[in-house]
């Protein structure tokens, strides 16, 4: 197979031939004064990182990057964390593999890239930095270490984030006409700290090459919020105090071996990841006059844990057919405890929520089938994946289901020219269960009841796709989808429990279709600006399900109709300077409960930054973050008796998170 190769900073060249792959070597970017691996994967035209870990599985929840063709043994670490801690120095190149390019299970991804990179005898890349958001400057940054023992190659590394920010607000307080009733003035410091330490370690052994991960992470969040509700008059009325905290501690390790097999290639995998949590909040309400009247207060604890294994088998069947076989187990786990109690002065007393003490387990098999055969211009992927789990509940719930789903996939792909092609997909999704979504637990600052309900199923959809990836004018790109979904199961919000306790929880309300167009594109913008270029991602979509309470059609609970970021860059290497911004947009998100609407949207921002490598050795960076001026906004409209009911009162409320300051300095030792 030959190769796409981009042979310098201004301009990609294409070879010859229809069966290339999109190779963009490290000499591309040297342009950008790259420190790691992900500075290279984020100027990669007309590719967007997918960060995730949300889903189904393990493969799948790896994103869309492979580091030397395999997949990252790891789950609670995200892709950003695991490319940072490869120094650019070891990277020779960056491979788009595209279609059926993969040679491997690109699990739903119809676009990869692969990181190709060189063991060091030794290199480091680190980045120190501090923020200051009109409080005390709190320091953020990471460092790591590459290196090699005999035949051993190994990584290590660190990093830490903190925030000290305000969150002042008001509300609104309205009555069902619409008529102003009164205000209410919100204060809340805010405090976050992470600190996170990672390894990697791999050496042939085993008749092959074996690799071992591991993080553990610590994470702590406290703010003390107060909410003054005061009269048209400007006297107080009400007072209430918040505080709330929270501690989180993440341990990881994975272990994955691959070796030949005769003629087939074998991948083995284990991951193991335990998470504990903990959580304390009270609600102190305060009369006028000053005197506290009541107090809620709420303890929350959970662990939680996930184990999997996994096996593959893959060869190639000639020089354009490749077949690839896999099975996966699971185990996972969930057990809440949680105490909330009310006081009116003569001493706390329970309050009884339903499905608030609980243990879920999940027990999961899953097994696939794959072929790959690649025709000229054509490549054709099949794909056919069954799973079987049951989950099982005890507590405050004691039941048992299970669940089987039959998971076919088909892509067509069709190249054009050196370096263009079409793809169409359909194939059948089986969304991700959020174990917390089968757990009550009580927000005392909304006043409401967040349901836990053990009935909740895995939304499944039937997805059709017809994408376009398009190379032009030497590092520019637009990869372009168009989707359709037809959803069964559509995952909302339903009421559970006794018809005089009824409260709002995930749960299923039947089918939806979902519209939408996805958009990736580089433009280069050389005629105007010298080493300037823009980069645009962008989702637009559209959900539609009919509404289980009032028969009308709205869309679903919580769904991004739109998600859109602008990045401009202009590299200057003769001033060792480069400069830019980030335009990201928020959507507004709506939530369709028993007795209330909500909406909330937070402030698009713009993140203008300037960086210099004048200093030899040092990347020096500042950024600046504005919310160009607008509020994070939460509409809440309550209704008698429910939403087939009037409206009884409106809470309209505007958040300014502000702006704050960012300096970094990067390097390497």
């Amino acid at each position: 197979m030959s190769l796409l190769l981009v042979g310098t900073a201004a301009q990609a060249q294409v070879a010859p031939t229809v069966q290339s792959r999109l190779v963009y070597d490290a000499a591309f970017y040297a342009q950008f004064k790259p420190s790691t691996a992900l500075d290279l994967i984020r100027e990669t035209p007309g590719f967007a990182l997918i960060d995730t870990n949300t889903r189904r599985g393990f493969a799948g929840a790896g994103g869309n990057v492979f580091v030397d063709g395999e997949r990252p043994v790891a789950k609670s670490q995200t892709l950003s964390d695991i490319l940072q801690r490869i120094p650019a120095t070891q990277v020779l190149r960056i491979e788009l593999l595209r279609g059926g390019e993969s040679g491997a299970d690109a699990s739903g991804y119809a676009v990869i890239a692969n990181v190709v990179s060189t063991p060091s005898a030794g290199a480091g890349v680190y980045q120190l930095g501090a923020e200051y958001a009109g409080r005390t400057p709190v320091p953020n940054g990471w460092a790591s270490w590459s290196g090699r023992l005999g035949r051993t190659n190994y990584s290590l590394g660190a990093n830490g984030y903190s925030l000290m920010r305000y969150l002042p607000g008001e509300r609104a307080l309205l009555d069902g006409t619409g008529a102003l009733v009164g205000t209410r003035e919100d204060r809340s410091p805010r405090s976050f700290y992470q600190v996170a330490f990672n390894g990697e370690v791999s050496r042939p052994m085993l008749g092959g090459q074996v690799r071992a991960t591991g993080q553990v992470k610590f994470e702590r969040y406290h703010h003390d919020s107060t909410t003054a509700t005061r009269s048209l008059s400007g006297a107080l009325t009400e007072f209430e105090r918040d505080p709330y905290g929270y501690r989180k501690r993440t341990l990881e390790s994975g272990i994955e071996c691959d070796r030949p097999l005769g003629a087939w290639d074998l991948a083995l995998s284990g991951l193991a990841t335990r998470t504990h949590f903990t959580s304390d909040t009270s609600a102190t309400h305060s009369t006028a006059s000053g005197g506290v009247d009541s107090i809620f207060s709420q303890a929350q604890m959970q662990n939680s844990g996930e184990s999997i294994v996994r096996a593959t088998l893959a060869r190639a069947l000639g020089e354009h057919h490749r077949f690839e076989a896999g099975a996966e187990a699971a185990l996972n786990t969930l057990g809440q405890q949680l105490a909330l109690t009310l006081d009116f002065g003569a001493g706390p007393f329970p309050i009884p929520i339903a499905n608030a003490n609980l243990r879920v387990t999940e027990r999961r098999g899953e097994a696939y089938l794959a072929d790959t055969w690649t025709l000229g211009r054509w490549t054709l992927e099949s794909r056919l994946t069954g799973e079987a789990s049951r989950l099982s509940f005890t507590g405050d719930t004691d039941q048992s289901v299970g669940f089987a789903y039959v998971k076919p996939s088909i892509q067509l792909t069709r190249k054009l020219g050196a370096s263009n092609q079409l793809r169409a997909r359909l194939y059948r999704d089986v969304g991700q269960l959020d174990f917390t979504d089968f757990v009550s637990v009580a927000s005392l600052a909304d006043g409401r009841i967040n349901g836990g309900n053990p009935d909740l199923k895995p939304e499944t959809s039937w997805r059709a796709e017809l994408a376009g990836d398009f190379r032009f004018a030497g590092d520019g790109a637009l990869d372009l989808t168009l989707f359709h979904w037809w959803v069964s199961d559509t995952a909302d919000l339903v009421p559970v429990g006794s018809p005089d306790k009824r409260i709002d929880a995930p749960g299923n309300i039947g089918p939806a279709r979902v519209d939408g167009v996805q958009l990736t594109l580089r433009l280069p913008l050389k005629p105007l600006l010298k080493g300037a270029s823009l980069n645009v991602a962008g989702t637009w979509q559209r959900s539609r399900v009919t509404d289980p309470l009032t028969g009308e059609g709205r869309g679903i609970s919580g769904f991004a109709d739109s998600a859109l970021k602008v990045e401009f860059r202009q590299d200057l290497p003769r001033h060792r300077l480069a400069w830019g911004a980030t335009y990201t947009d928020q959507p507004t998100l709506t939530f369709y409960r028993l007795a209330e609407i909500e909406r909330a949207g937070a402030s698009p921002s713009l993140d203008a930054w300037v960086e210099t490598t004048a200093l030899r050795s040092f990347k020096i960076r500042l950024t600046i973050l504005s919310l160009l001026g607008q509020a994070q906004r939460r509409e809440r409209t309550f209704f008698a008796p429910d939403r087939n009911g009037v409206v009884s009162e409106i809470e309209r409320s505007a958040w300014h998170p502000g702006r704050w300051l960012n300096v970094t300095v990067s390097g390497n030792f």
